[in-house]
């Protein structure tokens, strides 16, 4: 056992001091590395300033150039040409209408980007100058200031009566130029904007931004130690995309410039040299221990991270990976009494929930199928279908072949739209043929009794998409409630407009008439499901807002012909045309 002792002591002296020689050459490396780190900071941070700047810069020019593109853009808009070059052409609701989508287009382009103000098109021809805000008088002062800027292949900023503007004319002219520009178009750029922007450059107190050109000045100086006309003074003097110390009232800076020849000024950003560097100093003696503390709390959280958190979370994912491959039967557990037990429990949940619900849509569909069919087959009024034999034997006694073969053809094209139910949507022109051959047989039913007109529908909407079976309803209601009481002069309109993006379907009925409450009922019912009479209605103004939007569907009002109206609005978009 004796023997054992001494070999033991000297395995863990060769440990502890394999363990100090691996130590202390980390030491004296970390030392080096963080002297070198220091020197290496300082040229980094100068490099970043510099990049801060140039990028900056850049983002900038390349937000300013798409202003310009935009500027240029707008000098071959057909509204302003037309404006421009000949205004004579055209009429006063002409020049209006071509000033107001002008001024649309502008308003559009000032929405683009938070540096513009306003966009002007000052056009002679009109003496209008349109804004994207206003339309007022041609000021001819303003514009021949406009046309008198002397031309800059650098600089593409003006600056006219104290404000800062991209300018265009049309055809391009000289100052010196006995030619006149038809119109011009200014983007006033919001100088305020710019003093923002520069001021988000600004990382800690005591730096400074200049941003200087022929035209404007603009800084964030806020330091009263700063001497901003002695920055300026030395901006002639400087070299572009650099970093270098600079002395301003005895106290030093890093300045960093850079010159953009898009806006033919100089960018300059003064940071105190003690701000910069002063604090790297501190951490020297404690920056062996902080490294090794660190590499210990990286490794210690490392594992906990892992453990408590990752495999989790991992477990998570993996579960809502069956998920999206439509396993539901996945179940997870977690042991530890924390907020993964509980996402893990409110998951087991969802799942749950999810299965209940896919298999009650699955039965609501089965039942919607149902209700569709029932729906279809109701349809076949049969009080309709048997006034139909009763006309077809009358007309079989009188021998009236020639209105036997139409009544015929009418009943079998009525009756096999109504009975297809492959789509639950048709094309406008089917459905309103649909309504157009119902309302031909009612009008033989009803010959004695009741006249029927009915009007074309307007051009290019035909083919657009509707649910089966919204106009034809309202037509039989019309019959069923207004005009199948009335014995004689009976009347009935179908006729449809057009506005803009708006297409009415109208159906009126000089039948029964509605005083006002009832008729503010009827349309309150259009959104109370519970109504039983107003479920055939309620269904189409329904799936007309479905199809449509909330702004489309069916509204009721008093006619003209002293029974009810009854309205289809339907909102036309690009993508229904």
């Amino acid at each position: 056992m004796n023997l054992n002792h001494p070999w033991k002591k000297n395995v863990l002296k060769r440990l502890i001091l394999s363990f100090i020689c691996i130590l202390l050459p980390l030491y004296l490396l970390s030392m080096i590395i963080y002297n070198w780190g220091v020197r290496t900071l300082k040229d980094e941070i100068s490099k970043s300033m510099i990049s801060q700047v140039s990028q900056y810069y850049s983002g900038l020019e390349e937000e300013f150039k798409r202003i310009q593109t935009l500027q240029y853009d707008v000098l071959s808009d057909d509204n302003l040409n037309a404006l421009g070059a000949i205004p004579e052409s055209m009429n006063d609701i002409e020049k209006m209408q071509s000033i107001l989508r002008l001024q649309q287009r502008l308003n559009a382009i000032r929405n683009s980007s938070a540096y513009i103000v306003d966009v002007h098109a000052h056009i002679p021809a009109i003496q209008k100058n349109v804004s994207a805000l206003t339309i007022s008088t041609f000021d001819q002062q303003e514009f021949n200031e406009f046309k008198n800027v002397p031309l800059s292949l650098d600089a593409k900023l003006i600056n006219v009566n104290g404000k800062t503007y991209l300018s265009a004319s049309y055809p391009f002219v000289t100052p010196e130029s006995k030619k006149w520009p038809i119109f011009i178009i200014a983007i006033e750029i919001s100088q305020e904007k710019l003093r923002e922007n520069l001021k988000m450059m600004v990382n800690s107190p005591g730096e400074e931004l200049i941003f200087k050109s022929s035209q404007f000045e603009i800084t964030t100086s806020h330091d009263a130690h700063f001497d901003i006309e002695t920055a300026v003074q030395m901006l002639g003097d400087i070299d572009t995309n650099t970093a270098q110390t600079v002395a301003i009232k005895d106290k030093q800076y890093l300045a960093v410039y850079s010159y953009s020849y898009f806006f033919g000024a100089v960018l300059s950003k003064y940071v105190p040299v003690h701000a910069v560097f002063q604090p790297l100093e501190k951490y020297r003696s404690w920056f062996v221990l902080l490294l090794f503390v660190s590499i210990a709390i990286i490794v210690v959280y490392s594992l906990y991270v892992y453990k408590y958190i990752h495999k989790p979370l991992y477990k998570l994912v993996k579960a809502f990976r069956k998920v999206e491959h439509g396993d539901f039967n996945e179940q997870i557990a977690h042991d530890f009494n924390d907020e993964f037990q509980y996402i893990y429990m409110r998951f087991n949940a969802m799942l749950e929930n999810l299965k209940s619900l896919i298999d009650q849509v699955y039965k609501q569909q089965l039942l919607t199928h149902k209700a569709e069919l029932k729906q279809l087959q109701s349809q076949i009024n049969p009080h309709f279908l048997y006034n139909s034999f009763f006309i077809l034997n009358t007309m079989t006694r009188l021998g009236d072949y020639d209105n036997l073969e139409q009544f015929t053809n009418q009943l079998g094209e009525y009756f096999q739209f109504i009975t297809r139910g492959d789509s639950d949507e048709v094309l406008l022109g089917k459905e309103v043929n649909h309504a157009k051959v119902y309302s031909e047989i009612q009008a033989m039913r009803f010959a004695k009794r009741n006249r029927i007109e009915f009007g074309d529908l307007p051009e290019n909407v035909g083919h657009i998409m509707v649910p089966r079976l919204i106009l034809q309803p309202i037509i039989e209601n019309a019959f069923k409630y207004g005009l199948e009481k009335k014995s004689a002069n009976g009347i009935l309109s179908v006729h449809f407009a057009r506005i803009e993006n708006e297409l009415l379907m109208i159906v009126e009925d000089n039948g029964e008439e509605l005083d006002d409450e009832q008729i503010r009922s009827l349309n309150g019912c259009l959104s109370c499901p519970d109504e039983a009479e107003t479920t055939g209605l309620l269904n189409i103004h329904q799936r007309i807002r479905l199809k449509f939007g909330q702004n489309s569907g069916l509204y009721m009002e008093r006619s003209e012909l002293g029974g009810l109206k009854a309205t289809i609005r339907i909102m036309i978009t690009d993508g229904g045309m």
